[in-house]
């Protein structure tokens, strides 16, 4: 069979470094052309055993010395790579980096699989949509949507509960999370404190402490955040304006409780509710925040009762006295 010889002198006007010029041979074996040493200028075949390893150091892509498969190398940092993650090593003793380049509304993937699945885990970006899914077992597991909000074990992030079980995590601060027929979530620690902080901008001003047997839920109280302080002698007739009701929920409409009319509460003790009447959002009230008129009122009329216990005592020595 006679030889054919290829001679290529430039390339649009630039010479040829054919030391950059390397041709796989899948009928030799494995072998693969590569520049002949010296000044040549010529090609040869090469063994893949002894030279594949340097493949992309000879063709001027690289430098390969580190892990067991393709290494790109900019420049040396001095470093090591673990063996289980050494298949591809990009190096540059600087800044490195890898882009992935997609259609404006593609999306870009990465997959996770083995010889059963093909995508047991993926990580892909939505570029249509600008949001990011990670997958695990095969399943979209988490997302974070364009405006940096988290959705983990749902695939709709928004306001609403009806999304779905799982936790939501919103870029604003504003966190949910729902549970099926579970616990949704717990706080703990390993000694006696505080598990929870409430915070208003800098300030703390609550928190939720626990022990070995209890848990306390605190509100600022501290005398050195109050002043001009009055002690309460409306106790009495303030409390006969409270309105107590046995009630039921329409949600829950065979349990009764005892309890309040947020509305009818505000103007008595108006720091114990939150909202407004008919507001757009329901009415709440903080119970706890009954206590010192509660307080106030039993005082008073423990005080009525000790001066008609003294008065009828009196009144029973005058009495005795009479008799005799």
């Amino acid at each position: 069979m006679s030889k054919t010889q290829i001679t290529l002198a430039s390339l649009d006007g630039e010479a040829v470094n054919e030391s950059k010029i390397q041709i796989s041979n899948a009928g030799s074996d494995g072998n693969f052309l590569q520049k002949q040493s010296g000044n040549t200028g010529g090609l040869t075949w090469a063994s893949a055993s002894a030279d594949a390893d340097d493949y992309f150091a000879t063709s001027g892509l690289s430098s390969k010395d580190l892990g067991s498969g393709l290494h790109l190398k900019v420049s040396d940092t001095s470093g090591s790579v673990n063996a289980n993650s050494d298949n591809l090593v990009l190096e540059e003793n600087g800044n490195v980096g890898l882009t992935m380049l997609s259609a404006n509304n593609g999306t870009g993937h990465i997959y996770f699989g083995n010889g059963a699945d093909e995508d047991e885990g993926f990580i892909t970006y939505d570029s249509d949509n600008n949001r990011m899914r990670f997958g695990v077992n095969a399943a979209e597991r988490m997302r974070i949507d364009g405006t940096g909000n988290v959705g983990i074990g749902i695939t709709t992030i928004g306001g609403s509960f009806s999304n779905g079980y799982g936790i939501q995590l919103h870029a604003s601060g504003y966190s949910q999370f729902n549970a099926d027929n579970e616990i949704a979530g717990a706080f703990g620690r390993s000694n006696d404190g505080t598990a929870i902080a409430l915070v208003r901008g800098t300030s703390t001003v609550g928190t939720i402490s626990v022990s070995s047997s209890s848990t306390a839920y605190n509100t600022s109280s501290d005398y050195r955040l109050k002043e001009n302080e009055t002690s309460i002698t409306d106790g009495i007739e303030r409390l006969k304006q409270l309105k107590p009701y046995k009630f039921n929920f329409k949600a829950d409409a065979d349990k009764t409780v005892d309890g309040f009319f947020a509305h009818e509460v505000t103007p008595i003790v108006p720091e114990a509710i939150t909202g407004e009447k008919d507001g757009t959002d329901m009415q709440g009230i903080d119970q706890s925040k009954l206590v010192p008129l509660l307080t106030s009122a039993l005082q008073e009329a423990i005080t009525k009762i000790e001066t008609l216990e003294t008065e009828m005592t009196a009144l029973k020595a005058r009495v005795t006295t009479l008799e005799e």
